[in-house]
């Protein structure tokens, strides 16, 4: 059994994630095992890269990014554990140690990490701060309620 066998996909999940020259986008309902599909195409990225550092998924929240670490660590981790040919077993071992260092986030967690590594290139402060979630949110619905006090006095609008 080879490592993509291992997660059993089928039909369009397995186009998914052998398509690894080029994006893919995956659309479908809830349960149709998009985050399964998602993880074996990770994982057949790290099979080929062997550097968790060099491959980066991208999440809407916090919460999804850590699911997909979880289950990443998990697909490798049985891997390690089962079928994987004696020969691999170390090299899948260290990248499964070297996942903590592997850039799963959220896309604010990406440009924060290429901001920070680049402040000079994108003309900002160094030291920056990003906000936090409910600070944002207030600052969010003041500009909107400043914009729409605005607009209501202006005639042509």
């Amino acid at each position: 059994m080879t490592l993509i066998e291992a997660f059993a996909l089928k039909g369009k999940q397995i186009d998914a994630v052998a398509a690894l020259d080029h994006d893919v986008a995956l659309a479908a309902g809830a349960g149709s095992g998009k985050t399964k599909t998602l993880v074996a195409r990770y994982v057949a990225l790290l099979a080929r890269t062997r550097n968790p550092r060099s491959v980066v998924a991208i999440t809407f929240t916090k919460k999804a990014a850590r699911e997909m670490r979880n289950r990443i660590r998990q697909a490798i981790h049985a891997w390690v554990a089962g079928d994987c040919p004696p020969a691999e077993r170390d090299a899948w071992a260290q990248i499964e140690a070297d996942l903590d260092a592997a850039r799963i986030g959220t896309i604010h967690s990406l440009c924060e990490t290429i901001l920070r590594a680049h402040p000079a290139e994108a003309r900002i402060d160094p030291g920056f701060a990003v906000l936090d979630e409910g600070l944002g949110a207030t600052l969010q619905a003041q500009a909107v309620e400043d914009t729409l006090a605005w607009a209501i006095q202006e005639t042509e609008l």
